[in-house]
């Protein structure tokens, strides 16, 4: 009887044991931390660009691995005044490196775009119109204050299409500082390159303004003006654009 009192103390310990340490080195696994964000861009000029995409990180201070991975799909004009319209669509993973400090951070990726009805000299797309490996970086700075400047940019390199995008924004608090809900701001956006003589790009500016719904949801809405050139075009043409982002982090 004292044995099997001894044993069972045994087998409790060691149970506890057990527990404890799986806790401890479930406590000690990676936490990933998922974000989705999505977009959608218009012109008076009859495109428009659709874009989903979902962004992994780990969270907290210093260096750590990323993963993203986006798709889009591009309505355009093939040359002015053609009635006919094309579509291309594109994949795009990257994996990278990400530094976040309290205030500022940088990334730095790699990847491949996988493009549908290639077109090196589509006006509008983003992540370029040939398939190939891919480069990106991106920055951010957040400044300190009652009303702090939020500062990005945004950038991504297809070797395939030989195609530069670049975005950079900034932007202050609106409304009730003690909330900070909304803030107001400008973006810039340059694009273009192409292959084979096929060549085009892009540029847009205009004001923004970014709504937080809630600490996991915020939606960011723009008008403004955008500047285009293509081999097809007899000269640069102008236009209006609109868009609205949406991101989540559950």
């Amino acid at each position: 009887m004292k044995l099997l009192g001894y044993r069972n103390v045994v087998l409790a310990l060691a149970g506890f044991a057990g527990l404890t340490i799986g806790r401890a080195a479930e406590a000690q696994l990676p936490k990933f931390h998922p974000s989705f964000y999505a977009s959608a861009e218009a012109d008076t000029r009859n495109s428009q660009f659709y874009l989903l995409g979902m962004y992994v990180g780990m969270g907290g201070l210093g260096w750590s691995p990323y993963f993203n991975v986006s798709a889009n799909s591009l309505h355009y004009r093939y040359a002015p005044g053609d009635n006919s319209d094309s579509t291309l669509s594109a994949l795009s993973p990257t994996l990278g490196l990400a530094y976040a400090g309290r205030r500022q951070g940088v990334s730095f990726g790699g990847g491949y775009t996988w493009v549908d009805h290639e077109d090196a000299g589509a006006i509008g797309a983003e992540g370029g119109g040939r398939n190939g490996a891919t480069a990106s970086l991106g920055a951010y700075h957040n400044g300190s204050g009652r009303s702090p400047v939020h500062t990005q940019l945004l950038s991504n390199y297809n070797f395939g299409g030989r195609y530069l995008w670049a975005r950079g924004r900034a932007s202050v608090p609106f409304g009730y500082l003690g909330k900070q809900t909304s803030r107001i701001g400008v973006e810039v956006v340059g694009q273009g390159g192409g292959k084979g003589g096929r060549n085009s790009n892009s540029f847009q500016a205009g004001p923004t303004l970014e709504y937080m719904w809630t600490p996991n949801f915020r939606t960011t809405g723009v008008v403004g003006y955008k500047s285009v050139d293509a081999p097809n075009f007899p000269s640069r043409e102008s236009a209006a654009y609109f868009k609205l982002e949406g991101s989540f982090s559950p």
